[in-house]
Parts: C-alpha cells; sequence; structure tokens
C-alpha cells in the first residue's frame, strides 16, 4: 500500500541479512552428536548380532558372539 500513494517508510530499505546464531551452531551440534552415537551403536550392534548384521534378532535359546580382535 506504501507503494500506491508513494509513502516511504523509514527503514523501509534496510535489510539483515540471517546469520548462524547460537541456536544454529547447537542445532548442528545436535546433529553431529546423533550421527556420532548411531554410528557407534551400530558398530556394537553389529559385534553382537548375528553374522555380523547390526539388525539381526538372535535366537533365545542360542545367543553367540563374535570372538574379540
Amino acid at each position: 500500500m506504501n507503494q500506491q500513494f508513494g509513502m516511504q517508510m523509514p527503514g523501509g530499505r534496510a535489510r539483515r541479512q540471517s546469520g548462524v546464531d547460537v541456536y544454529t551452531g547447537l542445532l548442528f551440534a545436535a546433529c553431529v552428536a546423533l550421527l556420532t552415537a548411531c554410528a557407534f551403536a551400530w558398530v556394537q550392534g553389529s559385534k553382537i548380532g548375528p553374522d555380523g548384521n547390526a539388525f539381526g534378532v538372535q535366537d533365545t535359546n542360542r545367543i553367540t558372539l563374535q570372538t574379540a580382535r
């Protein structure tokens, strides 16, 4: 509407670009921590899973672990 009547709003052209703030940094740190936790869980799951499969379920009466390397 201000363009129709030729009015100029003070500070109307000033644009502030968004930058990295504290919350963006915390979000990035949380994502890195979650990826690290997922990788750790995958490695540990593949150690106890049948045939090295992290998603495999072992039989209840026949649980075997891999030997230490």
